[in-house]
């Protein structure tokens, strides 16, 4: 473990200052720490399965064949280019 003073020159030559906490604050802050009440833990409700469908399946078309379908900006009034 590095001493003080080399921890201090190790922060300087790569242009850092080293400031060490004082050991009473630590330690009274872990004292405050430790005196606070657990946090409460709330339990999550698992939800209920959604029903199982037993009805036939329906097959829905997804796919449209755009050969058919007249677009907006197509104009059937002006010449092709």
């Amino acid at each position: 473990m590095l001493q003080l003073d080399q921890l201090n020159n190790v922060a300087e030559t790569a242009g850092l200052q080293w400031v060490n906490s004082d050991a009473s604050k630590i330690k009274a802050a872990q004292e405050a720490m430790a005196r606070e009440p657990a946090p409460v833990r709330v339990v999550r409700e698992i939800k209920a399965p959604a029903p199982v469908n037993d009805s036939a399946l329906v097959m829905v078309e997804t796919r449209k064949d755009l050969s058919q379908i007249k677009l907006p900006f197509e104009n059937s009034d002006k010449p092709a280019r």
